[in-house]
């Protein structure tokens, strides 16, 4: 069975000529800051990589705040290109220009990026794990047996750095501004913050400082404090399904813009609606009209040209990308639909407990050949270390604990007949001495 998804056509994805990973800041970027060059080379990113796991298990494992692990890892995988792919989103690198073709990202964004493809290949799973038995919600839009809503309530980060919180109780607890976030009274704000600046939506002044800023404030440390994910949202989409967000409407699954419930069916439309901005991106191609005789193709050692004359005209929807998070969303894009048809998207490894992609038939327990070796080495060791059963032998232990228990039994009777006040006495006469008053 094939590994490319659906929706990924003739799919390409460049990789960098060179990496660079500044370990200090200075005039050209930050501490961490990754630059370089795209080359004229690329490779299919649909199919395994080396580690034997598909481009977004192996992105959301590998640890690339780690300078020595994460150059390499670009030179071999490609990077994210973030200005250039979300051209229209303000991201911790602000000086780079987004016509320029070099590549200029952010070690902070990279790290949020991650953060969210870890999130959706969990929840994927999850959501393999808990299928519907009916074809309807529940009544109420009420969980199943065995689902967590919190899986379907993360905080959403909003372009201007503010929050919006899917598991609060009131539109206070949601929405959460960038100085609610830090300060916990509205008067500790430094140099006076002005009311001005806050859109209230109606809300007074007094009830806003008094009761919203507290509010927001201990929403936002809950947060924190209960290791709730904070998603990253392309600013495309914040306007149209966000922004008038509202907590307190009644939940639906299905409403494009409505509030979301909390049950399997939520969850399904809250990754419909974080998927579209990045596969929408992924989407877009360039016509190109091949010559009859010449075929074009993009590997790791180049562009390459193949002459096969004579032959048809040949259209194709050329899609090169410069930004792995096309190809890697794609493949999130697939797991959620087969998870909508019934089937699993996604799996948790039984050997190393990582979520995984599950696109064919021929991994459903384990994320890659090494893990299910070591899994069966195990068992096999467990096994062995277990003592050898002789049938006979059994049949003698179980007797023995047989009579042992019946021998326990016959103790207590005996101990329970001794304690009693006339054990041996005629019944007649264990009578009168029980009427006899007690000689003082």
């Amino acid at each position: 069975m094939s590994l490319r998804p659906r929706f990924a056509g003739e799919g390409r994805l460049r990789l960098p000529v060179n990496v660079q990973i500044f370990y200090r800041a200075g005039d050209f970027g930050a501490r961490g800051d990754i630059v370089g060059d795209l080359a004229d080379a690329g490779y299919d990113p649909f199919e395994r990589v080396s580690s034997g796991l598909l481009l977004a298990e192996d992105f959301a494992r590998v640890d690339l705040s780690n300078r020595k692990v994460a150059r390499p890892w670009y030179q071999e995988h490609g990077v994210l290109d973030l200005a250039h792919f979300f051209p229209a989103d303000t991201f911790d690198v602000s000086h780079h220009v987004r016509e320029d073709p070099p590549f200029h990202d952010a070690q902070v964004d990279v790290l949020q990026q991650q953060e969210n493809v870890r999130w959706h290949l969990l929840s994927l799973a999850r959501l393999s794990d808990h299928l519907p038995e009916g074809s309807k919600p529940r009544a109420g839009w009420a969980p199943g047996e065995g689902w967590d809503p919190r899986w379907a309530q993360p905080a959403l980060r909003d372009p201007s750095g503010g929050a919006l919180w899917l598991g609060a109780s009131s539109n206070f607890e949601a929405r959460i501004t960038p100085l609610m976030q830090r300060y916990e009274r509205f008067e500790d704000v430094p140099d006076g913050g002005s009311l001005r600046d806050y859109n209230l939506d109606g809300v007074r002044p007094k009830r806003f400082t008094e009761q919203w800023w507290p509010t927001a404030h201990a929403a936002w440390r809950r947060i924190l404090s209960e290791d709730i994910p904070v998603l990253w949202v392309p600013e495309s989409d914040w306007a149209y399904e966000w922004s008038e967000y509202d907590i307190e409407l009644p939940p639906s699954g299905r409403s494009p813009t409505g509030r979301l419930s909390s049950d399997w069916w939520g969850l399904v439309e809250l990754e419909r609606r974080l998927l579209t901005s990045y596969v929408r991106k992924a989407a877009e191609y360039q016509v190109e009209i091949g010559r009859p005789w010449l075929e074009r193709d993009l590997t790791r050692e180049g562009e390459s040209l193949a002459d096969r004359f004579p032959g048809p005209l040949v259209v194709h929807e050329r899609r090169w990308w410069s930004s792995l998070l096309a190809p890697v969303y794609l493949q999130l894009l697939e797991g959620l639909r087969r998870v909508t048809e019934g089937q699993r998207g996604a799996a948790l490894c039984r050997e190393c407990g990582q979520p995984f992609l599950t696109l064919d038939a021929r991994r459903s327990s384990f994320c890659t050949d090494r893990e299910r070796y070591r899994f069966s080495q195990r068992e096999r060791r467990r096994r062995l270390s277990a003592p050898a059963h002789d049938p006979e032998i059994d049949e003698a232990v179980a007797l023995a604990l047989q009579e042992i228990d019946e021998q326990a039994r016959s103790d207590r009777a005996i101990k329970a007949d001794l304690s009693s006040p006339d054990p041996w006495l005629p019944e007649k006469v264990a009578k009168t001495l029980r009427r006899r008053k007690k000689y003082r």
